[in-house]
């Protein structure tokens, strides 16, 4: 084996083991001999390559049909969701309408999240409607306000251990949003009543969040996460493979990141807090999606 096979062997090695064993030695073939007189692999093939290897292991991890319902499951319920982030909106205008005269510039600094859940609310609905690509053009419009709302006004929005939660669900939405089939495949896996109960729940914690002033604080977060949890796995349809992995990526940044956030605050480790809180909800929710698909694939746990 020359120099050159070995590199092109290098980056045959990026492809799947599965694609390798059917095209690997074709594809050598044909790069050795369109090589001519080279030693090295040219910087065209090499990224020529690369791509081919991200395009052949991105269609194999979305390939399944249990992976898009998945993921259409969430773009369908993380936007509904999300609006239990409207929650300090709602407590902003409650607290601005009660002051004298109003000031505009209180009402606007009020109502700047009012775009965010605007935009999502109607992104889920064109999804559902068929008009596919308005929906996922403002999903990622409403994540990006989202972001620039939480830049911007700091003071207000830009509680990490609140805010990067869903922040990062606005993201898997948006991505959800653009490799899925979208809602409307959802809506048809889980049926009206689903959608209800999860309408019900982001209610319910709307209705938590901004009333329940009396009830003792920890107690009061652990009312809203055993909601919330309850609430997306009967909406999601926990006994369906694609449930599971949607109800993982719904519940993994909302739960993940406040934790992270706590602890780190303990250690004081603020200067990494910004990094950490949005690393580890990523990397918890890519590792349980592992751990999720190895458990699902043993027949005794379809039977739920």
């Amino acid at each position: 084996m020359n120099d050159l096979e070995r590199r092109y062997r290098r980056l045959l090695a990026l492809y799947p083991r599965a694609h390798r064993d059917v095209h690997g030695e074709e594809m050598l073939g044909v790069l050795l001999d369109g090589a001519g007189n080279r030693s090295t692999p040219g910087k065209t093939e090499t990224l020529d390559l690369v791509w081919g290897a991200v395009q052949v292991r991105w269609r194999q991890t979305l390939g399944g049909h249990g992976r898009r319902d998945a993921l259409a499951i969430v773009s369908l319920l993380a936007p509904l969701l999300l609006l239990t982030g409207a929650a300090s909106t709602v407590r902003e205008i409650r607290t601005v309408s009660r002051m004298d005269g109003w000031p505009l510039r209180m009402w606007l600094s009020a109502l700047a999240d009012v775009p965010v859940w605007t935009a999502w609310l109607a992104a889920a609905v064109l999804g559902v409607c068929g008009l596919r690509r308005a929906s996922v053009a403002l999903a990622w419009l409403a994540t990006a306000a989202l972001l620039s709302v939480a830049i911007l006004d700091p003071a207000r929005h830009w509680a990490v251990d609140v805010t990067a939660g869903w922040v990062l669900l606005s993201v898997f939405a948006a991505v959800a949003m653009t490799v899925s089939p979208g809602p409307r495949r959802a809506l048809a896996l889980l049926g009206r009543w689903r959608l209800a109960i999860l309408v019900s729940t982001v209610a319910v914690l709307l209705a938590l969040t901004t009333t329940a002033r009396g009830m003792h604080l920890p107690l009061a977060q652990l009312v809203q996460l055993v909601v919330l949890v309850v609430g997306v796995f009967a909406a999601c349809r926990i006994s369906t493979r694609s449930g599971r992995r949607a109800a993982l990526i719904l519940l993994a940044p909302l739960i993940a990141a406040p934790i992270v956030a706590r602890v780190l605050g303990q250690l004081d480790a603020y200067p990494v807090l910004p990094v950490v809180i949005y690393a580890v909800p990523i990397a918890v929710t890519l590792g349980f999606a592992f751990l999720l698909h190895r458990f699902d694939r043993h027949p005794h746990t379809n039977r739920i």
